[in-house]
């Protein structure tokens, strides 16, 4: 699989952030750049994606994140109507929203909450919700604490 360089813009394009959120989101993320760069394969890893994807949904991992207000304008809504689709409070008999990427490292109320276009878009047409392949659990994490 090619596994181009990223560097700090192409990352801002990606999570849908300004120059200064990245850092943030870097952070949250324990995703650290080499050399100003990284690769395809640690972003996945670090959103807890296996490193080796189906070749045919590479293109659909690559492009931008979507912010709540981006999927709030492609679906017609507003974004609060969204946030509380993304917490389970749909209309009836509609099927749950993609599961959303949060960017914040788990932080209660926190807005950094991102999805998948392709997701989102079968979602709204009741097509199946593309699955990407997941990275298998760390080994201590299997392991519960004592």
């Amino acid at each position: 699989m090619q596994d181009k360089p990223l560097n700090r813009f192409d990352l801002i394009r990606f999570f849908n952030t300004t120059e200064r959120g990245l850092p943030r989101i870097l952070r949250e993320l324990d995703l650290r750049l080499v050399g100003g760069t990284t690769r395809w394969s640690v972003v996945w890893r670090t959103l807890g994606l296996k490193e080796d994807q189906d070749p045919s949904q590479i293109d659909d991992l690559r492009e931008q994140l979507l912010r709540a207000g981006d999927v709030a304008s492609l679906l017609g809504v507003s974004t609060s109507i969204i946030y509380r689709w993304e917490k389970g409070k749909l209309p009836k008999g509609q099927r749950p929203l993609p599961k959303s990427i949060d960017l914040s490292d788990g932080r209660k109320n926190s807005r950094a909450k991102r999805w998948r276009k392709a997701e989102v878009l079968a979602w709204h047409t009741g097509k199946p919700i593309p699955r990407y392949a997941k990275a298998a659990p760390a080994f201590g994490a299997l392991i519960p604490n004592k």
